[in-house]
């Protein structure tokens, strides 16, 4: 069958289109609404008006019934309950049969039953059924757990740990929205969509805590502390499910971001309850692992939404970092402001505080090292430049370990200008009166090949390169033509090799530089005796290298003058002093024209301030300065100081540890192995020098070191480590490249400084491990009696026999009379 065609109306079809029509707003729905409540009650009040009427026509014709049983002296209630009921009974019975009259009598019977007060057994039993059905139902909700997971951690190996944990089930009621629309002339209602709550929100916003009321009660400690122990429990729980739900999806979560706010203030705003310290740190070092997650390693712009038109994507993509620049932004404020109570005059400095503000930079250094060049990160640098000049030890260290570890990492050079550049601002506003961690960061500069006489060098470049011009205009046309092509090909290729970008970076590394040598030499020339000074000196030995030639006699005049006029300057300072003087003079100080007999007059004079002890460390100063002394300028060296400073290098090896001991022999082959002159100290002939070796003079060009020999040589073939006593051999049989006395290939090809590290045991590791002693049984062997007098032996074996055996109660003992025999 076909489809039959019916025509529509174009009433009904107006009325089809107007259903049809877009959506009401908001307003629109409001106003039907009172409308409909309007008719609604207006219809409730006609019906109500008809209802009191028929209700008096009732009452009137039930008084009359009522006064006429009361005139025959009868109870009229139990006339209507009783009879009426049961003539109506009765009645309907006749009409019924079957089943249907059975339940009506059974119906009539309960309730006499229970007029006359009678219990009906049937109705009980069902009774305590539905209130045992009701019993076990509360159970199986009570006992009823649900699974949630909580962040994974990662172990020390690595590996990634989920962790789950189960908690009890609370049924919530689900809140539904109805969206009611109705017309007027219908009348008709239908129900929109469902739309249910978020199911972190009963934790953000802490429903549990805002329940529960404060119960002035007596309580002792231990109260106090269960308390105070559940309360970081729940917290910890509800800092997790936040949490949680951020990393989850964090577009659609920022406002949660505010309930951990919450909990870093001192009083929480929300529930007018202190919060602990311990849940305060708890929330703050949670934010931080946030941010560090979700922040992105760009530089967020900032976009006008009202004055561009983007797309959907890019539009909430620009929402969302603006949301997180704004979070993050409220985040630092409050670290500024914990911080500012340790860190500036008149703020409450108490030991919780101290806690907290320690917390609060340790997280400040993890954000400036997880993301160096994100917004803002510049206020957190310049901030913990201050606090690197705080009262406290602890900061002052994690903000040294920061700065070092973003200047090993940072390949721009950006942040790393910026860090110095405040360093300086702040030595100079405190006139060099500042801590010791704010020079001793600088050392973590990766500062290698600098050449400060760069703009002199691009000077001489621009005239060759103007000679070069003037040349090129004599030339002819074509030639002309062929050198514009050339250069262009030469520019593109400097493009692709990004010769431009080295450019830039060298650039900033140059300035860098000369910001720490700024730094160095207003100490140096301000305050010498500063409190700083033994790591400034520290500081000059490690960039040595790349200092301009011009400073270098002012500057080795100054480091001369510490060594002779002050007298409290401690080993390492001196070492330190030495050690840039030398550097200095084996690099581009070679043209200058300095005797520096007595630099090694000084050196000479400190090499056993070290010893095997807490200073032990300091003997790599010792090794990096006998490199430049004995490796780099062996051939300005006469023969008495080389041979001086090989015996006392020795001797001094002598109170050391085994790794000490080896860098020392490390050394003094690396010596033989370079030069002849040495072979001398291995012969142990005393005629071959002239005079007497004296080992206290301090002056190693007169102590005659060739009238002596390396007799220490002798005890280190004997000493506990085994590669200590193959390295003495080796020396001892002059340095053989093979046979007898010949060092294995990975031992000899080491360096000094290499075997310095790996030979280390303050880790509790030996080097070479330490083989287990062989499982066996010890053989007992019985030793002989050994008696200086020869004769003893007999005489004692004569008054053994001549001793009188006496009887007691148990034993027999035997009496010796020594006086007689002494006698």
């Amino acid at each position: 069958m076909g489809a039959k065609k019916v025509k529509i109306s174009s009433v009904k079809r107006a009325a089809h289109l107007k259903s049809k029509k877009t959506p009401l707003s908001k307003q629109q729905q409001q106003k039907q609404k009172q409308k409909r409540d309007q008719l609604k009650s207006k219809r409730e009040q006609g019906q109500n008006i008809f209802s009191q009427k028929a209700r008096k026509r009732d009452n009137l014709a039930q008084r009359k019934k009522h006064n006429k049983l009361a005139s025959l002296g009868l109870d009229p209630l139990e006339e209507d309950n009783e009879d009426g009921d049961d003539e109506l009974l009765d009645n309907v019975a006749d009409m019924l049969d079957g089943d249907d009259l059975a339940l009506l009598q059974a119906n009539k019977r309960k309730r006499k039953a229970k007029a006359t007060g009678e219990e009906d057994p049937d109705q009980g039993q069902s009774i305590g059924l539905e209130r045992a059905y009701a019993s076990d139902t509360k159970k199986e909700q009570d006992a009823q757990k649900i699974k949630l997971d909580l962040l994974p951690i990662k172990s020390r190996d690595g590996q990634i740990i989920t962790r789950t944990t189960e908690v009890d089930y609370i049924p919530k009621p689900k809140q539904k929205k109805k969206n009611e629309e109705e017309e007027e002339e219908d009348d008709s209602e239908e129900d929109g969509d469902t739309e249910y709550e978020d199911s972190d929100d009963d934790v953000v916003n802490d429903v549990e805590a805002a329940s529960a009321a404060p119960v002035q009660k007596l309580i002792s400690t231990t109260d106090l502390l269960i308390a105070r122990q559940q309360e970081i429990e729940r917290q910890k729980y509800r800092i997790g499910i936040i949490c949680s739900g951020l990393l989850e999806k964090p577009e659609d979560k920022m406002r949660n971001f505010h309930a951990l706010y919450e909990l870093m203030d001192e009083i929480n705003p929300a529930s007018r309850q202190a919060n602990l310290m311990a849940v305060r740190k708890l929330a703050i070092i949670s934010v931080t692992e946030i941010f560090k997650d979700i922040l992105p390693e760009y530089r967020v712009g900032q976009v006008d939404t009202k004055m561009q038109t983007l797309r959907k994507a890019t539009l909430d993509r620009v929402t969302f970092e603006n949301a997180l620049l704004q979070q993050f932004k409220k985040f630092l404020q409050k670290l500024e402001q914990i911080t500012a109570q340790v860190n500036r005059r008149g703020g409450l400095r108490t030991p919780q505080t101290v806690k907290l503000a320690t917390v609060a930079v340790q997280c400040m250094c993890d954000l400036l090292v997880a993301h160096p060049y994100f917004n803002y990160v510049q206020n957190i640098a310049q901030l913990l430049v201050y606090m690197l000049n705080c009262n406290y030890a602890v900061m002052r260290t994690a903000v040294n370990q920061c700065f070092r570890t973003v200047f090993s990492n940072d390949k721009r050079l950006e942040m790393t200008l910026f860090i110095v550049r405040r360093i300086n601002h702040l030595i100079k506003t405190k006139q060099n009166n500042v801590h010791v961690e704010c020079i001793t960061c600088l050392m973590g500069l990766k500062i290698k090949n600098v050449n400060l006489d760069a703009e002199k060098e691009n000077e001489l470049k621009q005239k060759k390169l103007e000679s070069h011009r003037q040349r090129l205009l004599s030339l002819s046309k074509k030639e002309r033509k062929r050198r514009k092509k050339l250069t262009e090909v030469n520019r593109e290729l400097e493009e692709t090799r990004a010769e431009e970008n080295k450019q830039a970076k060298h650039q900033k590394l140059t300035e860098i530089i000369k910001m720490v040598f700024t730094i160095y030499f207003r100490v140096l020339k301000n305050d010498p005796t500063s409190c700083v000074l033994s790591a400034i000196l520290e500081g000059l030995a490690e960039f040595a290298h790349v200092i301009n030639l011009d400073f270098f006699s002012d500057l080795i005049d100054v480091l001369n003058r510490i060594l002779e006029d002050q007298d409290e300057l401690g080993y390492r300072e001196r070492l330190h002093c030495v050690q840039t003087i030398f550097v200095i003079l084996s690099g581009q100080g070679e043209v200058l024209n300095i005797d520096p007999i007595r630099f090694y007059q000084h050196f000479y004079r400190n090499m056993l301030a070290v010893q095997a002890g807490k200073n032990h460390d300091d003997f790599a100063i010792i090794l990096r300065t006998l490199d430049e002394v004995l490796v780099k300028r062996r051939r300005n060296m006469s023969q008495q100081r080389l041979m001086a400073f090989m015996k006392r290098l020795l001797t001094g090896s002598l109170h050391l540890l085994h790794n000490g001991t080896l860098a020392t022999l490390g050394t003094i082959k690396q010596t033989f192995q370079l030069t002849s002159v040495l072979d001398n100290l291995l012969d142990t002939d005393t005629t071959i020098g002239s005079g007497r070796y004296d080992p206290e003079l301090d002056d190693p060009e007169y102590c005659n070191a060739a009238s002596t020999a390396l007799y220490e040589l002798a005890l280190l073939a004997r000493h506990y480590h085994p590669t200590v006593r193959r390295m003495a051999v080796h020396i001892a049989h002059g340095v053989p490249a093979s046979g007898e006395g010949a060092l294995p290939t990975e031992i000899g090809k080491l360096t000094s400084h290499e075997l310095f590290t790996q030979f280390d045991s303050t880790q509790m590791a030996f080097n070479p491990t330490i083989p287990l002693p062989k499982a066996g049984q010890p053989k007992l062997k019985r030793g002989k009696h050994l008696y200086i007098r020869s004769d003893f032996k007999k005489e004692y074996g004569k008054l053994l026999q001549q001793g009188k055996v006496s009887q007691t109660k148990d034993k027999q003992a035997v009496q010796i009379d020594f006086f007689s025999a002494l006698q």
